[in-house]
């Protein structure tokens, strides 16, 4: 079944420090007969560092791609700072997203996913700054700059030429993270953060 949209129309409120940023207003997700989130509710305030917690099959990939619009929840509605992902508002009411607006909004969101995605056709400098020159619209010096930043930040200033398959899996976990925050995002989605990391780096990095 396809999200009401019949729904009221709520208050919007940009997102700040200390605002919501996250809100999931009764989302259930089913695969088949099974209802992997149930009429979920949960709020992410901006700033926050939230950790979910739980066994194989709980649902915690499953919040994941839902905020990365992979995948669609059945009921419900799901908001990211004042724009709803799910929705858009249409005169008094809601109605399904179309794809223009999910992108629009999916901009505010980056993800680093278990197995990096990393270009295996680019170095790394390339890797962080391909996104934001092609979507955010940087010039290429700029996007430079802003991922030299970041890989001292990380702790990789010396591997900006090297492509994925020359680092080890800590390395490229750092390069992931690296280049979603290269977008500054409003959110940035973490799966299995500290997977590949040393634990020294753990602290540093996150």
């Amino acid at each position: 079944m396809s999200a009401d949209s019949s729904l009221s129309k709520e208050t919007a409120n940009p997102a700040v420090d200390g605002s919501e940023l996250i809100r999931f207003d009764k989302v259930t997700k089913r695969f088949g007969a099974n209802t992997v989130l149930d009429s979920l509710d949960f709020t992410v305030s901006s700033g926050k560092h939230v950790t979910l917690i739980g066994p194989s099959g709980s649902g915690k990939t499953t919040i994941l791609r839902l905020l990365m619009t992979l995948t669609k929840p059945d009921e419900g509605t799901i908001k990211v700072g004042s724009e709803y992902l799910t929705h858009e508002v249409r005169g008094d009411g809601l109605v399904p997203a179309g794809e223009k607006h999910v992108r629009e909004v999916r901009k505010n969101i980056g993800m680093v996913f278990q197995q990096f995605n990393l270009f295996p056709n680019m170095n790394v400098m390339r890797n962080i700054t391909e996104a934001p020159v092609h979507v955010l619209g940087l010039s290429k010096d700029e996007a430079e700059e802003r991922a030299r930043e970041l890989l001292e930040l990380v702790d990789l200033t010396e591997q900006a030429d090297k492509y994925p398959t020359q680092l080890s899996g800590g390395q490229q976990q750092r390069v992931a993270i690296a280049r979603a925050l290269a977008m500054r995002p409003q959110v940035l989605l973490l799966d299995e953060v500290t997977s590949a990391l040393d634990p020294e780096l753990v602290a540093g990095v996150l």
